[in-house]
């Protein structure tokens, strides 16, 4: 029997940091959006821990 060689492939690749960064910009978009919303539920403006300073 052959002896079957595992093929080695680099774990971090430009396409892998690539969807990274792009995975990192849409969650901090939903995330932002869902405390947009709710700060227009509570009826309160977006920099309001901000302008109150809280935080």
């Amino acid at each position: 029997m052959a002896d079957f060689q595992e093929e080695t492939k680099p774990f971090v690749t430009p396409k892998s940091i690539t969807h990274f960064a792009i995975a990192s910009i849409v969650m901090f978009g939903y995330y932002l959006l869902i405390d947009w919303a709710l700060m227009v539920v509570q009826g309160l403006d977006f920099f309001y821990l901000l302008s109150t300073g809280g935080g």
